[in-house]
């Protein structure tokens, strides 16, 4: 696999909401901070905000102990609670550093927004004009772009309103944004409004819909693939790359039109003794090792009906440990596909707003 080939895998853990080093969130923080130096190895950890509950000085060097155990780069978001008391996050920038920028990675370019500059919601004039700039000079340059930030667009009972938000709306409906990272929610949702995929990670201080943990991100041309691995989960972590899973998809470059490959990422690489795959509950067949942990395998798209499929891929450890994904995806031999609106899980309820 060339360097120009090669994919970019991020880490994002839920909102910390750190407070003492003894509770259970501190403690699911140095485990997933674990996990990622042991595991996965990925090209950058990006902390979505609310690092920290109330912003004080001793709960901001509790969240650079965390930090500073990484053996890979990171970046950090501001949350609502890192500034709480705090509207101009001074204790955020002495602590952790600028709360907006941007990094240029194997074609892609990777935007931190700080929605925080106005309550509950906003950004200033200056940021505003900063995003749009940032997004066109990207996309002049061929990259593509990912937008990480703490608010989400579609948390429920909270609107997502206030200074700045229309210029926001402004960029993000008239250029192609490959995805939008969130937190903010405790709960974890996907949403695909037919042009958009938005995502919010589950917290890891006060989750709601089931564990702690963090969400894996894997970007790589047109494929992006992403999964949730909570602290309680155990065996290899697999992900299906390629074919793009159907909420994922937001456009024809994303439906498989005929013969076509599955391609599958395990982690650890060294662990993995074997990856299977079966599509609409066939028969289970092997992949075959691609380099760099990835798996891959035909997928006779020729052979399948126009609409939504079913790939299940099952990664088996030496040790005898399993990893397992299950996705849709969309074949249409022409090419066509329009996105239906959804969200995954639907949410009614939290604690939170």
């Amino acid at each position: 696999m060339s360097e120009f080939d090669a994919p970019v895998v991020i880490v994002v853990p839920g909102d910390l909401h750190l407070t003492e080093p003894d509770l259970d969130n501190a403690r699911a923080a140095y485990r997933v901070v674990d996990e990622v130096n042991r595991l996965i190895r990925p090209d950058f950890v990006q902390f979505i905000g609310d690092n920290v509950q109330d912003a004080t000085e001793d709960q901001f060097r509790l969240f650079n102990d965390i930090r500073g155990r990484l053996e890979v780069p990171h970046f950090t978001l501001v949350g609502d609670h890192d500034v709480k008391g705090d509207p101009a996050a001074s204790g955020f920038r002495r602590h952790v550093g600028e709360p907006y920028d941007a990094t240029a990675l194997r074609g892609f370019r990777f935007i931190r927004l700080n929605t925080q500059e106005s309550r509950p919601v906003g950004l200033s004039p200056e940021q505003t004009r900063w995003f749009g700039g940032e997004v066109d000079w990207a996309l002049s340059r061929g990259e593509r772009v990912v937008l990480f930030q703490h608010n989400y667009p579609y948390q429920i009972w909270e609107n997502f309103a206030g200074p700045g938000i229309d210029e926001w709306r402004a960029v993000v409906q008239t250029r192609r944004i490959e995805a939008v990272i969130c937190g903010h929610t405790h709960y974890g949702q996907v949403a695909n409004d037919g042009r958009n995929v938005m995502l919010a990670t589950r917290s890891i201080g006060d989750p709601e819909g089931g564990p702690p943990g963090y969400t894996l991100l894997y970007f790589r041309g047109d494929d992006f693939a992403m999964t949730f691995r909570s602290v309680e989960d155990h065996g290899p972590l697999v992900l299906v790359t390629h074919p793009r899973e159907r909420l994922l998809s937001t456009g024809p470059r994303h439906v498989v039109r005929g013969h076509d490959r599955v391609i599958v990422r395990a982690w650890p690489a060294p662990a993995v003794a074997a990856v299977h795959y079966r599509i609409d509950e066939e028969a289970w067949a092997g992949l075959e090792p691609a380099g760099e942990g990835h798996w891959s395998g035909p997928l006779n798209g020729d052979r399948l009906a126009k609409g939504e499929h079913v790939l299940e891929v099952a990664a088996v450890g030496h040790d005898a440990a399993e990893g397992f994904q299950r996705v849709g995806f969309m074949v249409d031999p022409t090419g066509r596909y329009t996105p239906v609106p959804e969200v995954r899980p639907m949410v009614t309820s939290t604690a939170f707003c």
